[in-house]
């Protein structure tokens, strides 16, 4: 079963802009593992057709893509009023400094670099979401001038936006400084296990070395002697013949002696001949040890050299990684210095305080507002910026953040050091370590609303006063009105009864005494009854116009096609006697008094039958339209027109723009259309030229 916090995520769809596939595929699996929706596109035009279809909670987006890259997919959806709400995270594996900055001049929401971490992801994707219900319709744009590599940068970007990606960039910036540590310490360990075995590999060939030296000087010193013991048999052996040729000679009569003796001298010939083969195998393996010295010998200069090799590589990989240390911390310091100026020149209040309570951070909004400089409250725990009286309460709030919980749109209460006290509206958010779990800092934006809550007040104040005018200008309205309709009374019984007195009084006379008057006489009678006729209609229009403004409005649902239809056909004598056309459109349905909207299409198809009365042919169409929260009725005709100079006349009472003798009429019907529809809440208006028609529109709101 799904928790309450599943079913929201099934309600919010999230857009993946990615050129990539397996990137693409690898975004989707993981956000619909975690109950989103999710809708792709390739590139950032395919995006911006999907977000026409179907507007998305929230658009993630590749910036290098073909077509349309993401920081211009990001400008478009910003610079469109449906989409401009849409938070819109970037992901990229560029990490220089300026793609930040393009990121806030784009408008984009967050920045996250790849590869990145699931949960940090998702993390940062719920922040978002969270974010975007929060500051719905609150997002102010703010204008900041940096310093950005020497020359100064100009960017807008609402105040959310700009925490945002400060939060995310500094983020990115303290995860990549705990990777940077990381591999440090991984190099050094393998640094010194090579150095170890280095030193343990040198120790042995030394040792070896050493031992084979002592055993080729032995061999050495035993050769040297063999080769001695040789030369002193040789000597021994020339001895021993020059003896032999003596005792030959002295013994020649001793024939039996002598080849014994001869016998004896073969024998040492042959010992003597053994013991040379014996010096040249003792000579050959002499040879041999100095051939297996010499090479052992290449081999352990082999060995030196290849240790020596070993030392170098090790030196050049120390150099290679104090280079990319360097790197590290020149960007470090290059991000540290854009976080920087984003923090000191940027409008809102930012201060941001460590896990102990102790202020790391304050940009110069936050001393202006507090007249502290940065210089003097780092380090000092929070409890300086709040008024002694609200000191416990306020920290209450402060402690909960490091607990998990969000300053969202809380009320604060700073002191100024003048004394004073300036309320903000805060909102704030946890900074956490590597693993997501942790929080190391809480960084906090606030807003001044100080004039805000005195305005309120005094609103407030004028507000109570307002009422009691209302009431009182109530009370004098009624009473206004009750006087009014005693003299609409008096005006219909005290005019009527004189009016009806003359008109009796002239009849009479023209019935008992023409014959007595002349022609001239009679003309002036016809002309008092005529004019007293006209005066009581013109009283009784009056009357109507005044009822108009003071009758109840009974509102239902009004068939605006049957009710055309149904008064044309009080109209039928009068069409039929003539060459009328009419021409009726679908009319949509709308709310409003039944018989003040009868009245209305009575007045205005009267006047276009009266003012086309000239006409060979007559025509007439009628229709209207629902436009956004509002109807608009139309009755357009052929007629005689009007100068559209005189068109602010022309619902006033009693404005003719055309002769009495001309065209019948007091002058009161249009000012009774715009009376009817001002009450419906509505406003009416028509178009014209001389002897080309006239078209006269009246609109009525939805609701």
């Amino acid at each position: 079963m799904k928790s309450q916090e599943d079913l929201k995520k099934d309600d919010q769809l999230i857009l993946i802009a990615e050129d990539s596939p397996t990137q693409a595929e690898q975004l989707i699996h993981l956000l619909e593992k975690n109950n989103y929706k999710v809708v792709a596109a390739k590139n950032g035009k395919e995006a911006l057709a999907l977000i026409q279809k179907h507007k998305p909670t929230l658009v993630i987006s590749d910036i290098i893509m073909p077509e349309m890259s993401g920081f211009e997919l990001c400008r478009e959806i910003k610079a469109n009023e449906i989409s401009m709400d849409i938070p819109v995270i970037l992901l990229t594996s560029l990490t220089q400094s300026n793609d930040v900055l393009e990121s806030i001049s784009c408008g984009a929401d967050n920045f996250i670099t790849k590869p990145y971490d699931e949960e940090y992801l998702l993390l940062h994707v719920e922040q978002i979401l969270a974010n975007s219900k929060m500051y719905k319709g609150e997002r102010v744009s703010v204008d900041v001038e940096i310093m950005f590599g020497g020359k100064k940068c100009f960017i807008t970007g609402s105040q959310q936006q700009m925490l945002s990606l400060l939060i995310s960039t500094y983020e990115a910036a303290v995860q990549k400084n705990f990777q940077l540590i990381a591999s440090q310490e991984e190099i050094k360990r393998i640094n010194k296990q090579l150095e170890e075995r280095v030193a343990e590999r040198t120790t042995e060939l030394s040792t070896e070395i050493e031992i084979r030296k002592k055993s080729v000087i032995k061999l050495k010193e035993k050769s040297d002697q063999i080769e001695a013991q040789n030369k002193e048999l040789i000597f021994q052996n020339e001895e021993k013949e020059e003896r032999a040729a003596e005792l030959i000679i002295a013994n020649k009569e001793q024939i039996f002696q002598s080849k014994e003796k001869d016998k004896r001298a073969a024998e040492l010939i042959i010992a003597d001949k053994e013991l040379v083969y014996q010096n040249k195998e003792k000579d050959k393996r002499t040879e041999e040890l100095i051939s297996a010295y010499k090479k052992l010998n290449f081999q352990n200069e082999e060995k030196d050299k290849r240790a020596a090799e070993l030392i170098i590589s090790n030196k050049e990989q120390a150099h290679q990684n104090e280079e990319k240390d360097k790197q590290a911390e020149d960007a470090n310091r290059e991000i540290n210095e854009y976080l920087q100026n984003i923090l000191n020149y940027t409008n809102a209040p930012i201060i941001v305080w460590n896990t102990e309570y102790k202020i790391i951070r304050f940009n110069r909004a936050f001393e202006s507002l507090t007249g502290r400089l940065e210089i003097d409250v780092i380090g000092k725990s929070l409890e300086t910026l709040f008024p002694p009286a609200l000191r416990n309460s306020s920290m209450d709030i402060i402690r909960k953040t490091l607990k998990g919980e969000r300053m969202e749109v809380v009320e604060i209460n700073i002191i100024h050091i003048d004394g004073s006290v300036r309320t903000l509206l805060w909102n704030s958010i946890n900074n956490m370590s590597p693993d997501g779990k942790t929080p190391i800092a809480t960084i906090a934006q606030g807003y001044d609303i100080t004039d805000r809550m005195r305005a309120l007040e005094e609103v407030s104040k004028l507000n109570e006063t307002l009422e009691q005018k209302v009431i009182e200008r109530t009370t004098q309205l009624e009473t206004a009105n009750k006087e009014l309709e005693a003299f609409s009374y008096s005006v219909s019984h005290d005019l009527r009864a004189p009016l009806r007195h003359i008109s009796g009084f002239v009849d009479l006379l023209i019935k008992n005494n023409s014959s007595q008057l002349n022609e001239t006489g009679l003309r002036y009678l016809n002309i008092i009854s005529e004019s007293s006729t006209e005066m009581s209609n013109l009283i009784d229009a009056l009357l109507t116009f005044s009822r108009l403004s003071r009758s109840e409005l009974l509102k239902t649902k009004i068939n605006s096609g049957k009710l055309v239809t149904r008064i044309i056909e009080t109209f039928r004598d009068e069409i039929s006697s003539r060459n009328v056309e009419i021409n009726i459109t679908e009319l949509p349905d709308a709310m409003g008094d039944e018989s003040l909207i009868n009245q209305v299409w009575i007045n205005l198809i009267s006047n276009a039958l009266k003012y086309t009365q000239k006409k060979d042919k007559a025509v007439i169409d009628i229709g209207g339209k629902i436009d956004n929260d509002k109807t608009i009725f139309y009755i357009k005709d052929n007629g005689v027109g009007f100068d559209m100079k005189y068109a602010d006349k022309l619902f006033g009472v009693f404005q003719r723009l055309h002769k009495a003798k001309d065209f019948e009429g007091i002058g009161i019907g249009l000012a009774n259309v715009k009376r009817i529809i001002t009450r419906h809440g509505g406003t009416c208006w028509a178009e014209s030229e001389l002897d080309k028609g006239a078209t006269f529109f009246f609109s009525k709101p939805n609701n």
